[in-house]
């Protein structure tokens, strides 16, 4: 797990991650005021995804200095992640957000890599997946794309815990996140929703990133 002290060092290297924590507290206060959670506009975009812009550009910084296929697959990641926070921002748009956060789980899967199994891990991760399942009611259309959808995501936290760091703690807050919002549309209502569901994500997105800041040494390149 990542620790405060180690925090605060990758937030003094270059000042990288600043604006990602000044967007996340425009964010909250737009939320707070009806703005970002209100109705789709191009401005709940804008706040919706400058964290996630800023967490990219921190990373592609990065990976200009210190070339690593670490670091470039986390920026796919990243980067596909923004584009479902926009397409998420319409209703309409629900498959087309989930299938560009699939290709995110995707990217973030091939850079954690397969080179440590804890296959127990592994195990626990997916039984409580389906555990999940069986606590949600998907709409017809979504039947299949749902459970496929928590499936790749529970790959990806194993892969994430199998890798360890601050890697571990990303995967696993992205799990929660989409645990939250998934129960939240298809299971029940959920309290601070909004709250819950983007605080967890945005850590989570955090956590993918500083698992990327780190030596290209000590990255696993």
């Amino acid at each position: 797990m990542i620790s405060p002290v180690d925090l605060v060092k990758r937030m003094g290297v270059g000042g990288r991650l600043v604006p990602f924590f000044k967007c996340v507290c425009v964010y909250f206060v737009a939320l707070g005021a009806g703005g970002a959670g209100g109705g789709p506009s191009p401005g709940a975009v804008a706040a919706k995804c400058a964290p996630v812009l800023c967490l990219l550009l921190a990373v592609l910084l990065h990976h200009a200095t210190h070339k690593s296929r670490y670091a470039r697959l986390v920026a796919a990641g990243l980067a596909l992640s923004a584009l479902g926070d926009a397409l998420l921002v319409w209703p309409q748009h629900f498959v087309a957000g989930m299938a560009a956060f699939a290709g995110a789980h995707v990217a973030y899967i091939l850079a954690l890599g397969w080179a440590r199994r804890r296959a127990l891990a592994g195990a626990a991760l997916y039984a409580a997946t389906l555990c999940f399942l069986g606590c949600v009611s998907p709409p017809a259309g979504l039947r299949a794309l749902v459970p496929a959808y928590a499936l790749l995501l529970a790959t990806m936290a194993w892969r994430g815990v199998a890798r360890g760091g601050a890697a571990a703690a990303g995967a696993l807050l992205f799990l929660l996140s989409d645990a939250l919002l998934g129960y939240s549309l298809f299971g029940g209502p959920l309290p601070h929703k909004q709250v819950l569901v983007m605080a967890t994500y945005y850590l989570a997105q955090l956590g993918m990133t500083l698992s990327a800041l780190r030596p290209p040494d000590r990255a696993h390149v």
